[in-house]
């Protein structure tokens, strides 16, 4: 049947839809490709999980011969997968489990973003940041890096360079601790709850917080996603109060209806992994099911992995020595406080 002049101008799936549906195959392949790469990789190295090959791999590849642009759309779905691998793993927990997490972490949290903020206060007036730089640096870090930088960017009406600066940072320490963390872990003998736990409260960004968990063990993973959860939950609250203070000291409009402010900035697929997990606590999953969703998660964190790897272009990590010393002294100071936190609660919530 022939193609309509109509159908290709209103997007029918024959005609326009279609066509650019199909621009995300090569990505997606790549990305397939690259993870399945490192879990084959791993099969040959004792004590590395593939994560850490799926990202290594990305890098490589991104950084030498770099991305040619036919896989760029693909390979920019990887957060995609990342949400709809953390939305499937919800069947995998039971809700008494994540409510058990999340009540030992709630605290945790807290103290973990009002340390990171505090710290980027001071490291940010010793090194002479902006107030805002410093203020992004501190969100960054201290809820869900790159998204909390971009959510806070309106909010506190930052500058482009303000912002590039600190998104730059916060990518910088994320792929790093990637594979610094599991490499403390096994040196310390750190059990697969307190590196979750310590996973998920320190470092930044979703993906590389869930991909270094996942890089110790599975348990590990299940603990760090569900600590980040937790995490990521607050960054509309923490950027709505960064609003209303910049409002009072005349920096920003004010904040006209602060219902839909939090809704707008709230992380939706924390709605999905928490249905999820009802449902598998209401007995409405069977033995196959989980079976099954747990390969789909798996498959959809292996193709957001090699994304992490494929994202991290060392070009776009140029923070400026000043930010970059900023930075480090935060993460530093969030690494050391979340430890000591966990090596003193853990007699209570271990």
């Amino acid at each position: 049947m022939a193609v309509r002049e109509q159908d290709l101008r209103v997007g029918n799936p024959t005609g326009e839809n279609f066509g650019r549906w199909l621009q995300y195959i090569p990505g997606l392949l790549a990305l397939l490709t690259v993870g399945y790469a490192g879990k084959i990789a791993a099969k040959y190295v004792p004590h590395m999980e593939y994560v850490l090959f799926a990202i290594a791999f990305g890098m490589i590849i991104s950084n030498t011969v770099g991305v040619p642009k036919l896989l760029e759309p693909g390979i920019a779905t990887y957060e995609f997968w990342l949400k709809a691998g953390i939305v499937l793993m919800g069947a995998r927990l039971a809700l008494q489990d994540v409510f058990a997490i999340g009540l030992s972490g709630v605290g945790l949290v807290i103290v973990e973003i009002v340390i990171s903020i505090a710290a980027a206060r001071f490291f940010g007036r010793l090194f002479g940041l902006s107030e805002k730089l410093r203020d992004l640096i501190g969100i960054g870090v201290g809820i869900c890096g790159v998204s909390a930088i971009m959510g806070a960017m309106g909010a506190i009406d930052s500058n482009e360079e303000e912002s590039t600066y600190a998104i730059a940072t916060i990518l910088i320490f994320g792929a790093a601790m990637v594979f610094i963390y599991p490499l403390l872990a096994n040196f310390l003998g750190l059990s697969d709850q307190f590196f979750g736990y310590w996973a998920g409260l320190s470092i930044d960004n979703t993906a590389e917080a869930v991909a270094t968990g996942f890089a110790f063990s599975e348990a590990a993973g299940n603990y760090a996603t569900t600590v980040k959860m937790i995490r990521n939950a607050l960054m509309g609250v923490v950027i709505l109060l960064f609003a209303l203070s910049y409002a009072r000291k005349g920096l920003t409009a004010e904040v006209e209806n602060k219902g839909r402010f939090l809704w707008v900035r709230f992380p939706k697929f924390l709605i999905g992994f928490l249905l999820f997990s009802v449902l598998a606590t209401l007995g409405f999953f069977s033995k196959e099911n989980i079976t099954a969703i747990k390969n789909l998660s798996s498959w959809a964190f292996l193709m957001a992995f090699a994304g992490v790897g494929f994202r991290a272009r060392f070009a776009e990590m140029r923070a400026g020595i000043k930010p970059f010393l900023v930075g480090l002294g935060v993460e530093t100071a969030v690494s050391m406080a979340t430890f000591l936190m966990l090596l003193l609660a853990g007699p209570y919530i271990f």
